[in-house]
């Protein structure tokens, strides 16, 4: 009877320990389609941008000089802008999706495009290689990286711009050679600034619009991506080659955490419903999830061909990511994503 028992014992054991190994990983985000891109002959994508209320997706294609439009949410190609900006980087709707913000490096200047007839309403001029950028929806302000190297300067300069009239409000010049991506601080009322060639992070304080601090971020890869979680005040940095992600205490600068991450990342999206991060690289798309405020892992990696280009759209359970024809791809693409 014990015999029986003891076979009865390890087969069930033997039985669970199958089923075990058999039930599949966790996967958040499943691919359902891919959007070819057969014109798009090389070259980065930079920043995505979408209106809901059209169902439009915009992206930036910088070398091929265009804007790329698809349709939400299958995302269907239905055109490529090519006569509004010349190196188009970061872009951002305004007047309810009426309006197209550019930076556009190639004319040194930010372009202000009707998305109904894709014609140029206004140029501000701005310093070499207006890049990166942020609005804050408290008081309309689109704030854009441009100048220091490229301009031959020993600083860079955040040009506030006022997304309701599109005047230039003013700059805050801060000692860096190149900005990338920034996060607002609501709480803090601060804008943290990636200075990617000095492997430093600025503090803005929105209030008097001065650079207040200087965190370091540990070398010798150039911190690039940026994302920020409010509730555990973690911000997120992506440094490139090697890949690594820095989780960043902003009471103190001090960094919590180190993991390695997919290389040459260019975007990173908190996702705060599911406690997770995408970041996009070179070589993938890696979705990071968070354990608790001070450690986060790697719970899955999906191919992009080199698309570094990302955006989530919530409230479709949908993420997005182009990518360019090149060594990884025969053809450029935009894959389409559900996020479980």
């Amino acid at each position: 009877m014990k015999k029986r028992l003891l076979s009865i014992s390890l087969a069930a054991t033997l039985v669970l320990s199958t089923q075990v190994l058999a039930a599949p990983v966790n996967q958040p985000l499943r691919l359902l389609s891919t959007t070819p891109l057969p014109a798009v002959t090389g070259g980065d994508f930079d920043h995505f941008a979408a209106d809901l209320t059209r169902n439009r997706l915009y992206v930036s294609a910088e070398d091929f000089g265009s804007i790329e439009v698809f349709d939400l949410p299958l995302g269907g190609h239905l055109a490529s802008e090519k006569n509004i900006a010349t190196e188009p980087h970061k872009i951002l709707l305004g007047d309810n999706g009426k309006e197209l913000f550019i930076a556009d490096a190639g004319s040194a200047s930010l372009r202000i495009v009707d998305t109904r007839t894709f014609q140029i309403k206004k140029m501000i001029p701005m310093k070499a290689q207006p890049d990166s950028g942020i609005a804050d929806d408290r008081t309309g302000i689109f704030y854009v990286g441009n100048g220091g190297v490229k301009s031959h300067e020993d600083h860079a300069e955040i040009s506030l711009i006022s997304m309701a009239d599109g005047s230039l409000i003013g700059n805050i010049g801060v000692p860096a050679g190149q900005i990338k991506a920034m996060a607002i601080d609501k709480a803090k009322n601060r804008l943290y600034v990636n200075f990617r060639d000095r492997n430093e992070i600025g503090i803005i304080d929105l209030g008097s619009r001065k650079l207040t601090g200087i965190w370091k971020v540990p070398g010798p890869s150039r911190n690039s991506a940026m994302a920020f979680d409010p509730a555990t005040n973690r911000l997120f940095i992506g440094s490139r080659n090697p890949g690594k992600l820095f989780v960043l205490d902003t009471d103190n600068g001090a960094v919590v955490q180190a993991l390695d991450i997919v290389e040459t990342s260019d975007e990173i999206i908190f996702d705060p419903h599911h406690g997770r991060l995408y970041v996009a690289g070179s070589n993938g798309l890696d979705v990071v999830r968070q354990v608790d405020r001070n450690h986060y892992s790697v719970e899955q990696h999906v191919d992009t061909f080199g698309g570094k280009t990302a955006i989530l759209i919530p409230s479709l359970e949908r993420l997005y990511v182009v990518h360019t024809k090149g060594p990884s791809a025969q053809e450029a693409g935009l894959q389409v994503f559900s996020v479980q």
